[in-house]
Protein backbone atom coordinates (compact mmCIF):
# COMPACT_ATOMS: atom_id res chain seq x y z
CA UNK A 1 0.00 0.00 0.00
CA UNK A 2 1.66 3.18 -0.98
CA UNK A 3 0.88 5.82 1.56
CA UNK A 4 0.77 9.47 0.46
CA UNK A 5 0.86 12.16 3.23
CA UNK A 6 -1.11 15.38 2.50
CA UNK A 7 0.78 19.02 3.98
CA UNK A 8 -0.17 22.67 3.74
CA UNK A 9 3.34 23.77 5.58
CA UNK A 10 6.46 23.17 4.85
CA UNK A 11 7.37 23.61 8.90
CA UNK A 12 5.70 20.09 9.65
CA UNK A 13 8.21 18.16 6.74
CA UNK A 14 10.77 16.83 9.38
CA UNK A 15 7.56 15.51 11.73
CA UNK A 16 5.86 13.64 8.44
CA UNK A 17 9.11 12.41 7.67
CA UNK A 18 9.10 10.42 10.42
CA UNK A 19 6.23 8.35 9.65
CA UNK A 20 8.30 7.22 6.29
CA UNK A 21 5.46 7.74 4.01
CA UNK A 22 5.89 6.73 0.39
CA UNK A 23 5.19 10.09 -1.24
CA UNK A 24 4.41 13.45 0.38
CA UNK A 25 1.82 15.69 -1.37
CA UNK A 26 2.15 19.52 -1.55
CA UNK A 27 -1.08 20.82 -1.47
CA UNK A 28 -0.14 24.57 -2.68
CA UNK A 29 -3.85 25.76 -2.80
CA UNK A 30 -3.75 25.72 0.68
CA UNK A 31 -0.29 26.91 1.50
CA UNK A 32 0.56 30.99 1.96
CA UNK A 33 3.45 33.02 0.82
CA UNK A 34 6.16 32.31 -2.02
CA UNK A 35 4.58 28.86 -2.90
CA UNK A 36 8.36 27.90 -4.98
CA UNK A 37 10.05 28.97 -2.34
CA UNK A 38 8.41 26.90 0.09
CA UNK A 39 8.73 23.66 -2.44
CA UNK A 40 12.48 24.12 -2.46
CA UNK A 41 12.39 24.13 0.85
CA UNK A 42 10.35 20.83 1.23
CA UNK A 43 12.85 19.42 -1.30
CA UNK A 44 15.86 20.57 0.91
CA UNK A 45 14.30 18.80 3.83
CA UNK A 46 13.85 15.38 2.50
CA UNK A 47 14.07 12.64 -0.20
CA UNK A 48 10.63 10.94 0.17
CA UNK A 49 9.05 11.95 -3.30
CA UNK A 50 6.75 14.52 -3.47
CA UNK A 51 3.78 15.41 -5.15
CA UNK A 52 2.54 18.53 -6.33
CA UNK A 53 -1.42 19.41 -6.41
CA UNK A 54 -2.81 23.11 -6.80
CA UNK A 55 -6.30 21.67 -6.60
CA UNK A 56 -9.03 24.06 -7.83
CA UNK A 57 -11.62 25.12 -5.66
CA UNK A 58 -14.57 22.91 -7.98
CA UNK A 59 -12.97 19.77 -7.02
CA UNK A 60 -12.77 20.40 -3.53
CA UNK A 61 -9.76 22.58 -2.92
CA UNK A 62 -9.12 26.13 -2.68
CA UNK A 63 -7.51 27.68 -6.10
CA UNK A 64 -10.07 30.08 -7.91
CA UNK A 65 -7.56 30.77 -10.86
CA UNK A 66 -7.76 29.82 -14.75
CA UNK A 67 -6.18 27.38 -16.37
CA UNK A 68 -3.24 30.04 -17.86
CA UNK A 69 -2.57 31.20 -14.11
CA UNK A 70 -2.15 27.44 -13.30
CA UNK A 71 0.29 26.70 -15.31
CA UNK A 72 1.96 30.01 -14.18
CA UNK A 73 2.47 28.87 -10.59
CA UNK A 74 2.72 24.80 -11.05
CA UNK A 75 5.41 25.21 -14.24
CA UNK A 76 8.29 26.05 -12.10
CA UNK A 77 7.52 24.05 -9.13
CA UNK A 78 7.63 20.73 -11.38
CA UNK A 79 11.29 20.03 -11.72
CA UNK A 80 11.15 19.95 -7.81
CA UNK A 81 8.65 17.52 -7.84
CA UNK A 82 8.59 13.60 -8.68
CA UNK A 83 4.56 13.89 -9.85
CA UNK A 84 2.24 16.53 -10.66
CA UNK A 85 -1.44 16.09 -10.23
CA UNK A 86 -3.18 17.81 -12.97
CA UNK A 87 -7.00 17.88 -13.17
CA UNK A 88 -9.11 17.60 -16.40
CA UNK A 89 -9.77 21.25 -16.54
CA UNK A 90 -6.12 22.02 -16.59
CA UNK A 91 -5.17 18.72 -19.21
CA UNK A 92 -4.37 21.11 -22.11
CA UNK A 93 -1.44 21.87 -19.90
CA UNK A 94 -0.18 18.57 -19.58
CA UNK A 95 2.60 18.60 -22.16
CA UNK A 96 4.26 21.29 -20.82
CA UNK A 97 4.32 20.03 -17.26
CA UNK A 98 5.44 16.65 -18.60
CA UNK A 99 8.33 18.16 -20.11
CA UNK A 100 9.85 19.00 -16.82
CA UNK A 101 10.72 15.79 -16.46
CA UNK A 102 7.90 14.43 -14.01
CA UNK A 103 5.12 12.37 -13.92
CA UNK A 104 1.43 12.99 -14.23
CA UNK A 105 -1.47 12.14 -11.80
CA UNK A 106 -4.97 12.95 -14.08
CA UNK A 107 -7.32 13.75 -11.52
CA UNK A 108 -11.02 14.44 -11.76
CA UNK A 109 -13.06 14.72 -8.11
CA UNK A 110 -16.97 14.96 -8.55
CA UNK A 111 -19.44 14.68 -5.58
CA UNK A 112 -21.60 12.66 -8.14
CA UNK A 113 -21.32 8.94 -8.67
CA UNK A 114 -20.88 8.61 -11.99
CA UNK A 115 -22.48 4.96 -13.36
CA UNK A 116 -19.43 1.80 -14.50
CA UNK A 117 -19.55 3.18 -18.50
CA UNK A 118 -19.19 6.87 -16.69
CA UNK A 119 -16.14 5.97 -15.07
CA UNK A 120 -14.85 3.76 -17.86
CA UNK A 121 -14.62 7.29 -20.42
CA UNK A 122 -13.42 9.26 -17.55
CA UNK A 123 -10.59 6.75 -16.93
CA UNK A 124 -9.84 6.75 -20.62
CA UNK A 125 -9.63 10.50 -20.98
CA UNK A 126 -7.70 11.29 -17.81
CA UNK A 127 -5.33 8.36 -19.15
CA UNK A 128 -5.25 10.36 -22.88
CA UNK A 129 -3.35 12.73 -21.04
CA UNK A 130 -1.57 11.35 -17.57
CA UNK A 131 0.43 8.49 -16.51
CA UNK A 132 -1.83 7.35 -13.18
CA UNK A 133 -5.66 8.49 -13.42
CA UNK A 134 -7.13 9.29 -10.18
CA UNK A 135 -10.98 9.12 -9.40
CA UNK A 136 -12.55 10.27 -6.65
CA UNK A 137 -16.38 10.14 -6.15
CA UNK A 138 -18.79 10.57 -3.37
CA UNK A 139 -21.30 7.13 -3.44
CA UNK A 140 -24.92 7.26 -2.42
CA UNK A 141 -25.19 3.55 -1.37
CA UNK A 142 -23.71 0.98 -1.05
CA UNK A 143 -24.43 -0.34 -3.92
CA UNK A 144 -22.58 2.39 -5.48
CA UNK A 145 -19.66 1.52 -3.52
CA UNK A 146 -19.71 -2.20 -4.38
CA UNK A 147 -19.60 -1.19 -8.02
CA UNK A 148 -16.80 1.42 -7.55
CA UNK A 149 -14.41 -1.40 -5.89
CA UNK A 150 -15.20 -3.35 -8.61
CA UNK A 151 -14.04 -0.72 -11.25
CA UNK A 152 -10.77 -0.67 -9.05
CA UNK A 153 -10.51 -4.13 -8.83
CA UNK A 154 -11.12 -5.03 -12.73
CA UNK A 155 -9.00 -1.78 -14.39
CA UNK A 156 -6.25 -1.05 -16.03
CA UNK A 157 -3.50 -0.60 -13.48
CA UNK A 158 -2.12 1.67 -12.58
CA UNK A 159 -4.75 3.57 -11.44
CA UNK A 160 -6.43 5.90 -7.93
CA UNK A 161 -9.30 5.56 -7.14
CA UNK A 162 -11.20 7.11 -3.58
CA UNK A 163 -14.15 8.93 -2.22
CA UNK A 164 -15.54 11.74 -1.26
CA UNK A 165 -17.13 12.62 2.36
CA UNK A 166 -17.30 10.74 6.03
CA UNK A 167 -19.78 8.02 5.42
CA UNK A 168 -18.31 5.21 3.65
CA UNK A 169 -14.67 6.89 4.69
CA UNK A 170 -13.43 3.00 5.52
CA UNK A 171 -13.40 2.56 1.24
CA UNK A 172 -10.49 4.73 1.87
CA UNK A 173 -8.63 1.31 3.15
CA UNK A 174 -10.27 -1.17 0.88
CA UNK A 175 -9.76 0.52 -2.30
CA UNK A 176 -6.15 -0.24 -2.12
CA UNK A 177 -6.83 -3.67 -1.63
CA UNK A 178 -8.45 -4.24 -5.15
CA UNK A 179 -5.65 -2.19 -7.04
CA UNK A 180 -5.81 1.55 -6.03
CA UNK A 181 -1.96 3.16 -6.32
CA UNK A 182 -2.19 5.44 -4.04
CA UNK A 183 -4.17 5.95 0.14
CA UNK A 184 -3.83 9.82 0.92
CA UNK A 185 -3.85 10.21 4.44
CA UNK A 186 -2.82 13.27 6.71
CA UNK A 187 -0.40 14.14 9.92
CA UNK A 188 -2.32 16.41 11.61
CA UNK A 189 -4.62 18.08 9.57
CA UNK A 190 -6.88 16.77 7.28
CA UNK A 191 -6.99 17.65 3.74
CA UNK A 192 -10.49 16.24 3.11
CA UNK A 193 -13.51 14.74 5.03
CA UNK A 194 -12.67 11.42 5.86
CA UNK A 195 -9.00 11.77 5.81
CA UNK A 196 -7.42 9.21 7.75
CA UNK A 197 -3.83 9.82 10.02
CA UNK A 198 -1.62 7.70 8.52
CA UNK A 199 -0.49 6.02 12.11
CA UNK A 200 -4.72 5.18 11.55
CA UNK A 201 -3.92 3.41 7.94
CA UNK A 202 -0.69 1.69 8.72
CA UNK A 203 -2.58 -0.16 11.74
CA UNK A 204 -5.67 -0.70 9.23
CA UNK A 205 -3.41 -1.90 6.84
CA UNK A 206 -1.62 -4.39 9.31
CA UNK A 207 -5.28 -5.55 10.19
CA UNK A 208 -6.57 -6.03 7.00
CA UNK A 209 -3.10 -8.19 5.96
Amino acid sequence: MKIVVSVENAGVIDEVAEYSPTFIEVRLDRMEGDLLDQVRAIREKTVIPLIATLRSREEGGRFVGNADLWARIVGPIARYVDIVDVEARYRDHAPFIKSQGVQILASLHTNEMPTLPELGKIEEMLRSYGDIPKIVVKPRTRDDLFEFIMFTHQGQKPICTSIMGAEFRYARAILPLFGSEFVFCHAGTPMAEGQYHIREMRQLADMLK
